[in-house]
């Protein structure tokens, strides 16, 4: 299209980018893709119907799926000021991994105690991350209801199994300690053997020179068997020092919640997971329109050929 100047020229009508504007060309393209649309229309309205009604029509033709999660809260190095205190004195007592838990509730054992309470109607996944100190157990199922009890059941079956295996595994601990410590306590019983006879004869001498003459002896004893009784007495003292902080766990640990509670109950979910009516309506819509126009250009295209 050319342009006349005021000094009489004529100029070509050139756009902002340099390059020549044909609007001609651009109205005579959508006026042929709407001639096409005219003759076509069959064709759109078809395949915009049928995208439709299967958007719609898979809410109905496959199971619907509803999803519900319960977090359970476990007591951390960051979260453990959230839960009872206990005086132990190893610096990780009743500490949890949030890594190992996951390797926990992903062991066969916890898989089928969980699934004995729960019931086959959903199926379960444990979430969790390095940096966070909960687990989320997340249910699909194909009620509302199935999806929220089986979550719920999960979460509470780990926080009950895991508290049972944590107090079971302290007490065998402790049962282990106190036979080392019975152990080194009979070793030190015989290692002080002729100190005690000495002690059975100094509690019945009356003879003052003779006395003297026991305690010099069972002095001299003692200091010989040193060298063998110390170490043992000093295991001793660290044995009893786990031992009681054991002792202090155990009473912390007879609430079930000690090292883990529900800290978000599983709810009834409102809508499915896999979609609503309402959703798939639009993305029926706005699949419909598209694929009905790739349809009619289709078929334009074939037409000139």
């Amino acid at each position: 299209m050319l342009e006349t100047a005021p000094d009489g020229t004529s100029h070509p009508n050139v756009d902002r980018a340099g390059g020549t504007h044909r609007p001609e060309a651009e109205r005579s393209g959508l006026a042929e893709y709407l001639a096409a649309l005219r003759r076509y229309w069959w064709l759109a309205l078809t395949t915009f119907l049928l995208v439709l009604a299967v958007a719609v029509g898979s809410l109905f033709v496959l199971g619907p799926v509803y999803r519900a999660d319960a977090e359970v809260l476990i007591r951390t190095e960051d979260s453990r000021q959230l839960f009872p205190r206990t005086g132990g004195t190893s610096a990780g007592a009743l500490i949890r991994s949030p890594a190992a838990e996951l390797v926990y509730v992903g062991s066969d054992e916890f898989q089928r105690l969980a699934a004995e309470a729960a019931g086959d109607e959903a199926e379960v996944e444990v979430r969790g991350t390095a940096d966070s100190s909960a687990l989320v157990f997340v249910a699909e199922a194909g009620s509302a209801e199935a999806a929220q009890d089986a979550a719920q059941t999960w979460a509470e079956t780990y926080v009950a199994v895991r508290h049972a295996s944590d107090v079971a595994e302290t007490a065998a601990l402790r049962d282990l300690l106190i036979g080392d410590r019975d152990a080194l306590q009979a070793r030190q019983q015989e290692i002080l053997q002729p100190v005690a006879a000495l002690d059975e004869a100094v509690a019945v001498e009356t003879d003052p020179v003779e006395l003297s003459r026991l305690l010099n002896q069972r002095l001299a004893i003692q200091r010989t068997l040193s060298s063998e009784l110390d170490p043992v007495e000093t295991e001793l003292r660290r044995l009893n020092t786990q031992i009681a902080s054991l002792d202090v766990d155990l009473r912390v640990m007879e609430n079930p919640q000690a090292l883990a509670y529900v800290s978000s109950a599983a709810e009834l979910p409102d809508e499915r997971a896999d979609g609503s009516l309402r959703r798939n309506v639009l993305v029926g819509v706005v699949a419909g329109l598209v694929l009905a126009g790739g349809a009619v250009a289709a078929a334009q295209a074939l037409r000139r050929r």
